[in-house]
């Protein structure tokens, strides 16, 4: 299946730094370039327009969507007739870290019932990403005192040791989401399952292969990309999501003695270049998530400081 999306000149040319060791300057048939990484075809046109192709590429395409933060992909199997309530007694889920090249992968699952909406209309909580990291830090404690949830943390030496046997980022997302809900399912005193909300980080067919074999997932009700600015249950899943993120963060920085930078960029390459010197690849496996290209490119500038003769 092919995934297109529409970025601004500015994104594409990210899209190009970030896979520059593996693009190819076409400049015919309105072809721009064409990127070719593994299982994974970036095919750019002159209109802007930006094709994925591969067994990776739904995996590619919604971490630039989300990185770019595009408008959510239209499915035209879904109907556009549903009413968007914020505050619905349901199960939201989300995730954190799936950008950042250094730190853990965490995924939140939280149940809101009328008592947590009503705590939860006081705190004025509308869209958890356009909440800063420090405010993220004076929400989630309170939070966590007073709704039910679920939090799964997979750490860095395991998330690389799951990705060496040949899973991707989306089968590890969709196994944490799917462990935090029947976690959370198994805390909660309810007659009837609650709605089941996941923040959408690929197509739902998908999700559900990926979880073939799971024992007994349960199957979300609504599949949304941009869910934390639609459902409370997910806002609130996404701030707890990223301050254990934060937190889990941090202490990597402590026991490291350096202050490890969030996302991904040129600043963070450096970084990790300078802890390959310092530490060797097995140092970097416990706190980077090195199947990134961050890793690649650390080496690059190992390589171009140290050239040989």
């Amino acid at each position: 299946m092919n995934f297109v999306m529409s970025p601004s000149k500015s994104q594409i040319e990210a899209i190009l730094d970030f896979y520059r060791h593996n693009v190819k300057m076409k400049g015919e048939n309105h072809i721009v370039a064409v990127i070719k990484d593994d299982a994974l075809t970036i095919t750019i046109y002159d209109s802007n327009k930006v094709m994925f192709q591969g067994k990776q590429a739904e995996e590619a395409f919604f971490f630039w969507h989300d990185k770019f933060d595009l408008p959510a992909p239209i499915d035209k199997k879904k109907t556009t007739s549903k009413t968007h309530d914020f505050y619905k007694i349901s199960i939201g889920s989300d995730e954190s870290g799936v950008g950042d090249y250094f730190g853990p992968l965490t995924v939140c699952a939280v149940y809101l019932d009328k008592k947590a909406m009503a705590f939860i209309s006081d705190l004025q909580i509308d869209d958890s990403k356009n909440i800063t990291d420090k405010n993220i830090a004076k929400l989630a404690p309170q939070l966590m005192k007073n709704v039910e949830y679920s939090l799964l943390v997979l750490h860095n030496k395991k998330y690389n040791e799951l990705i060496g046997k040949g899973y991707n980022g989306n089968t590890l997302k969709a196994y944490l989401h799917a462990q935090a809900h029947k976690k959370l399912l198994a805390k909660i005193d309810v007659e009837k399952r609650p709605y089941l909300i996941v923040d959408q980080f690929c197509e739902e067919r998908t999700y559900m292969n990926y979880l073939k074999k799971f024992n007994n997932p349960v199957k979300p009700d609504l599949f949304l990309t941009k869910a934390e600015s639609r459902y409370a249950s997910v806002a609130c899943a996404s701030i707890i999501a990223r301050y254990a993120f934060l937190i889990n963060l941090g202490r990597l920085s402590e026991k490291l003695g350096v202050k490890l930078l969030k996302g991904a960029s040129k600043q963070v390459d450096m970084q990790a270049s300078t802890l390959i010197k310092s530490g060797g690849m097995n140092a970097l496996n416990n706190y980077a998530k090195v199947h990134f290209k961050t890793t690649e490119k650390a080496k690059a500038l190992l390589d171009s400081n140290n050239p040989t003769y």
